[in-house]
């Protein structure tokens, strides 16, 4: 079939033929962080350029340097169903002193509504401005740029995505479905195995064409495991030759610009980017993303990816510096 999305190119990139993939079984963080590494070059390009990092213990700590924040999920609010300590009386210390938050999430699975159903039912409270994610993002986005399409979605648990002047469908294991489609978007993993894998790869293999991912994430912490996300799966088809997605998430910049244009929205005036802060667990994604968009980034240590890590020896092998170094909220 032809490709009905010629404004998007169709690019490929080569990497390391050498590089041994990680498998899905037991992966730990310096694996994840090698496979980020591996894939740099696609990533963003920071633009901080000062080394300075200040070291402090909490996030309550530094609420004073900051009109803004936005927090990740996963890692700093949230590890699976449990919240991490402190963090309501952190969030409300941070409203209290007129502090305008956003949560700024990868998750893609499930619209921001439900997202924000989820966290009451943790004990936070968050309005419908108070959450974005790269769900959003990609409905934004595609709406906006996308010619009318027949899109196949892969990981959705909620209802349809609102694609504006497009179908889209729920594909199952069905190669002439795959086939049938001008393009994909890449929302969870839920119910992703290896057949879908191989269904995705072989339909883009015989007609490469734009497709779309929602959640850059390789992995999400979990109290005692990590799950896998569609970062880890795409970047496993682009090791094998498939042509470049267009991201969605962090640390990629569409997201970051809905939340500024957000504050912007909701505050009436343009606010200083020295006085905004992207908290998160996460050197390529959170911290990266927040050093490439040109905002301050707070690493978070204790909860999430990096838990029990060796902090120094992370930020040195990846160059990622990040403008605060927290232990939890």
């Amino acid at each position: 079939m032809t490709n009905n999305n010629q404004q998007f190119l169709i690019q490929h990139e080569e990497f390391n033929k050498n590089f041994i993939y990680p498998s899905i079984n037991n992966i730990n963080t310096q694996q994840v962080i090698t496979l980020y590494e591996n894939f740099k070059k696609i990533l963003p390009h920071s633009q901080k350029y000062s080394k300075d990092l200040k070291v402090r213990r909490n996030l309550s700590d530094i609420l004073d340097e900051f009109d803004v924040l936005f927090l990740d999920a996963f890692g700093v609010i949230n590890i699976g169903d449990q919240l991490i300590p402190r963090i309501i009386e952190t969030l409300n210390i941070a409203r209290d002193r007129g502090i305008y938050i956003i949560i700024l999430t990868n998750g893609a699975t499930f619209c921001s509504e439900k997202k924000i159903n989820q966290f009451y039912k943790l004990g936070l409270e968050f309005s419908y401005d108070e959450v974005i994610s790269s769900r959003d993002a990609t409905e934004r986005f595609l709406s906006t740029h996308l010619k009318p399409s027949k899109i196949g979605v892969l990981g959705n648990k909620d209802e349809e995505l609102n694609i504006k002047n497009s179908i889209t469908i729920e594909l199952s294991k069905d190669i002439e479905q795959f086939d049938e489609m001008d393009t994909f978007i890449f929302l969870g993993t839920s119910y992703w195995d290896s057949d879908f894998q191989d269904l995705l790869k072989d339909s883009l293999t015989s007609n490469p064409r734009p497709f779309f991912v929602s959640n850059p994430d390789i992995v999400a912490p979990h109290k005692d495991f990590f799950s896998i996300e569609p970062g880890y799966f795409t970047l496993k088809l682009i090791n094998e030759g498939i042509n470049l997605p267009l991201w969605f998430g962090k640390p990629f910049s569409t997201i970051f610009e809905m939340a500024l244009e957000k504050v912007q929205f909701i505050t009436g005036s343009s606010i200083n980017m020295s006085r905004i802060g992207m908290v998160g667990d996460t050197l390529h994604t959170d911290i990266l993303g927040a050093n490439s968009i040109g905002i301050k980034s707070i690493l978070m240590t204790k909860y999430g990816l990096l838990r029990n890590q060796n902090i120094a020896s992370c930020i040195k092998k990846t160059g990622i510096i990040p403008d605060y170094l927290i232990e939890g909220p």
